[in-house]
């Protein structure tokens, strides 16, 4: 795991001084080392969190002859078996890590060496024979890679900000990235803040040459090809693969764990960990104080890690004491990101990194096995707009609207949902399910100022959206559609984007099991019937689950990584939000009209509406231009996590494949 950055240029030199400015700042995602190569057009540069190889395969790397130079950000898991391919072809290798794995592909089979790939990762590698550089990100976008091309010159890094040290690089903002963030609650790939930086998407591979940048996508996820799947055989295969997937994720040369939420998906990697183990399973979750009980679901994972004897960290949150973080949480995140989880993620990851380097995680289980409620409101959406509209208008919206919309209790949020969905579904699938993403509340007037005045909820598109649901619309499973948009977009632009710049944070390697391409490709062959029987969700997984776990781990209400922001703005952040969304503040930033936020800052305080997501939209929002536009945050550049300048405990031997 690492950070990586570089320049191309074919007219001017490469500044050395430059690149090491852009390296310096990564050197939280790599504090056990850094190089750099400048040579001609070209400086790649990388800083390297050693998990594989330990004492060897530094970067940036070169083959046998010097012509092709390689910086890379991830792991690849297959790299063993991708080795005795090459060796049987006459490649010779100097190192025992994946790095080097990569760099004789490239040369064993040109661009398509990235269909040998079971991994995640951000590669650069440039070729001074064909004088190209090749960008290439994982498939489920796991590993975040940026570029920003302006006057010829091609600037690429993990994190924006690396780029920003090119003083030569404009720095415009992206109005319609900023709408786009506060639709999702998430920047959309592959826009940025900065309307000059952009990112590759997942399953993506750039060139850049003297003729230009060229992007294409070289992987997708089909769902068009259904397989008459009978329910054990289903099973099995997806617990074999499960299985590999998880064997594959636990190759390291350092002490490796998992977290554990006591939810399926993590209890599940814990469960199949512990029988791939010769020893008991490092084991870390989050436990909250009385203030927060109802959060708490250290019940289920101490469940789970007595159940497997897991060497079983617990660490305590007093969710209050987060927000000491909150700079530093703004500064790393690099992009705005409205899911307050980050907090969290933060705080467990520099735990979990006090005992070991590599966590697995369940990430990615909802999405694969149709996990969210919203895959429901898709299943049945074309079946409630056939009621006729005197009931779904004058019965049903008038019975909803005297419910509850807030996240007070579980009846409320229930109302908060129900709301949502009735107010959501009408139209056809496509606007359904754009209302249903939306965090745009329903204001009657105009919420934003300058040139971004003339959006509104109704109004907001997205030709990004329009062009994923050109790859679906003519799916006939409705469900399907929904899955493969969040697997392109929440997926990696709000979970994985968080998980990445948190773990990573805390110098932190994270690894995903669920996200196995070849996981995600049975996946989409899985029919409807047997993903989503009834309006059960998550089928497969719970009857997998069935033969490993607890029944109360397995069939309790879900509850979400989330953070209690509502009970923030009402106490320790309240002062705060009123200072960034006072109306001098909201004026000069030019981004909301002051009387929008008034508006929500009322409903909010005085009418208990749920809008406590779009306030911490907008609060963060103001907090990511202090911090990257006017330049607080320089005071985080180059810091590493206050859990690395401790003495850690001595871990217990980490899980190893047996």
């Amino acid at each position: 795991m690492c950070g990586i950055c570089g320049i191309v240029d074919f007219e001017h030199a490469v500044e050395p001084d430059l690149l090491a400015r852009m390296n310096a700042v990564l050197v939280h995602r790599g504090p056990d080392e850094g190089g750099q190569h400048v040579h001609g057009p070209v400086g790649i540069a990388m800083r390297r969190l050693s998990i594989i190889d330990v004492a060897g395969s530094h970067q940036p790397m070169s083959n046998a002859d010097g012509s092709m130079w390689i910086v890379f950000n991830g792991e690849i898991y297959n790299f063993q078996q991708e080795r005795e391919l090459l060796e049987q072809r006459g490649h010779v290798f100097h190192t025992h890590g994946d790095t080097e794995v990569i760099l004789h592909l490239y040369e064993e089979f040109g661009l398509r060496f990235v269909e040998h790939l079971n991994g995640m990762f951000a590669i650069a590698i440039w070729d001074s024979k064909l004088r190209r550089l090749v960008l290439v990100r994982d498939r489920a976008g796991v590993k975040p890679l940026y570029y920003a091309l302006h006057n010829g010159r091609l600037r690429f890094a993990s994190e924006s900000k690396s780029i920003l040290q090119d003083a030569s690089l404009p720095r415009t903002i992206d109005t319609n990235a900023v709408a786009g963030f506060l639709n999702y609650n998430s920047m959309p790939t592959p826009a940025t803040m900065f309307r000059e930086i952009r990112s590759i998407p997942p399953g993506h591979l750039a060139l850049f040459d003297a003729r230009g940048f060229q992007l294409e996508r070289y992987w997708d996820v089909d769902f068009s090809h259904k397989r008459d799947w009978k329910q054990p055989e289903l099973l099995e295969s997806v617990e074999h693969l499960l299985k590999d997937s998880i064997r594959l994720r636990m190759i390291s040369d350092v002490p490796l764990g998992a977290f554990l939420s006591g939810g399926v998906d993590s209890s599940l990697v814990v469960a199949l960990m512990a029988g791939l183990s010769r020893h008991p399973v490092e084991a870390f979750s989050v436990g909250f104080d009385e203030q927060y009980a109802y959060m708490d679901e250290r019940e289920y994972s101490r469940a789970v890690a007595k159940m497997y004897g897991a060497n079983h960290h617990e660490v305590v949150l007093k969710p209050d004491d987060l927000l000491k973080d909150i700079d530093r949480v703004v500064w790393f995140l690099d992009e705005p990101c409205g899911d307050a989880a980050a907090f969290l993620t933060l705080a467990l990851s520099e735990f979990t990194r006090k005992y070991v380097t590599v966590s697995l995680s369940g990430v990615g289980g909802d999405e694969l096995f149709a996990g969210y409620r919203r895959y429901l409101a898709a299943k049945w959406h074309d079946r409630y707009l056939k009621l006729p509209a005197f009931v779904r208008h004058g019965l049903i919206r008038p019975l909803v609207s005297m419910l509850p919309e807030n996240r007070s209790s579980r009846l409320a949020n229930l109302g908060r949902i129900t709301k949502k969905f009735v107010r959501d579904i009408d139209g056809d699938l496509k606007s359904s399910w754009q209302n249903t993403v939306s965090y745009l509340p329903c204001y009657d007037g105009p919420m934003f100022a300058g040139a971004m005045e003339p959006i509104t909820r109704q109004s907001f598109r997205s030709d990004d959206f329009d062009a994923l649901w050109q790859r679906v619309g003519a799916l006939p499973d409705p469900v399907d559609k929904a899955i493969y948009l969040d697997l392109k977009t929440y997926l990696p632009d709000q979970l994985l984007f968080l998980q990445d710049k948190m773990s990573m944070a805390a110098s932190l390697e994270t690894r995903e099991p669920f996200l196995d391409y070849r996981l995600i490709e049975l996946a989409a062959t899985i029919p409807l019937n047997l993903r989503m029987p009834g309006n059960e969700l998550k089928a497969i997984l719970r009857r997998i689950a069935d033969k490993y776990l607890p029944r109360e781990c397995i069939y309790r209400e879900k509850k979400g990584f989330a953070a209690p922001i509502g009970q923030w703005f009402r106490g320790p952040l309240r002062d705060q939000l009123r200072d960034a969304l006072s109306p001098e503040r909201v004026r000069s930033r030019g981004i909301f009209r002051v009387e929008y936020i008034e508006w929500m800052l009322r409903s909010f305080f005085e009418q208990n509406r749920d809008l406590s997501v779009q306030l911490f939209q907008a609060f963060m929002l103001e907090l990511w231009f202090r911090q990257l536009v006017d330049g607080e945050g320089r005071r985080f550049a180059g810091t590493l996590s206050p859990s690395l300048s401790k003495s850690p405990p001595r871990p217990s031997p980490s899980a190893q494949p047996a």
